[in-house]
């Protein structure tokens, strides 16, 4: 399996860019997706272009803090 931090490597050699530039630009979207699912408030779905969107189940579609059980 492919690591990001070899591909983050791969692709600061080849473009000639700082590494840690290229670092945040890679896990940006992941970053991002972090924050929104961690915010209580925030109930939208994440679409990642051309990839795949994060859904969240309909139970939590209306209380984030609701303790997951498997009833």
């Amino acid at each position: 399996m492919i690591e990001i931090d070899n591909i983050i490597k791969r692709v600061s050699k080849n473009l000639n860019i700082d590494r840690d530039i290229v670092d945040l630009v890679c896990k940006h979207p992941f970053r991002y997706t972090i924050e929104v699912m961690k915010d209580t408030e925030d109930y939208r779905d994440i679409l990642f272009n051309q990839l795949f969107k994060f859904k969240l189940k309909r139970r939590y579609k209306e209380n984030k803090t609701k303790q997951y059980s498997s009833k």
